[in-house]
């Protein structure tokens, strides 16, 4: 009885039989953030993503986050390293955003250099980013006891949902 003079008093009178619908929320993602690192590890997050920025006809952003090797103290050959490691980075960004671009064409890449959980966040910040599908590697459980993955990293401290693709889980199928 109870339940009836809530929905009564908050939906009207309800005749017995009449269906309530329930209120339909629109959830607009205009901004789609995939990072990636272009191993086919990273492949399954960005399968993910392009299929979820279809879905709501959302803008496609392919992250790369490089790290500049460390070398000894010749300043010369250390830009001579960083300069060529940023070519390479953005050679197989530009080569893997022209595949996905044939996939779904609202598609653009972003290269950027330093640590990677913070570079996400930075760039899913400067960008207005919804949402952000982000691959998890299987590593060991040391590793991720001291210093954790950039997935959870990302998790904690994005300004948007963030969707963890895991290398060896279900997979959602795919219908038309």
């Amino acid at each position: 009885m109870l339940m009836q003079n809530l929905v009564t008093k908050n939906l009207g009178h309800l005749e017995e039989g009449d269906r309530v619908e329930p209120k339909r929320r629109l959830l607009e993602v205009k901004r789609v953030l995939a990072p990636t690192d272009l191993t086919p590890d990273g492949r399954k997050a960005v399968e993910y993503a392009v299929a979820l920025a279809e879905h709501f006809s959302a803008r496609l952003t392919l992250l790369s986050v490089y790290e500049i090797p460390t070398t000894g103290d010749d300043a010369w050959m250390f830009g001579c390293v960083v300069d060529l490691c940023r070519k390479n980075a953005q050679m197989a960004l530009d080569a893997f955003c022209e595949e996905i671009k044939k996939e779904y064409p609202k598609t653009d890449s972003v290269l950027r250099c330093g640590v990677p959980a913070e570079e996400i966040i930075s760039v899913a910040e400067d960008l207005d980013i919804d949402l952000i599908v982000i691959s998890t590697h299987n590593c060991g459980w040391f590793s991720r006891l001291i210093q954790g993955s950039d997935a959870e990293q990302v998790l904690r401290h994005a300004p948007c949902p963030t969707l963890i693709v895991r290398q060896e889980e279900h997979d959602f199928v795919a219908t038309d």
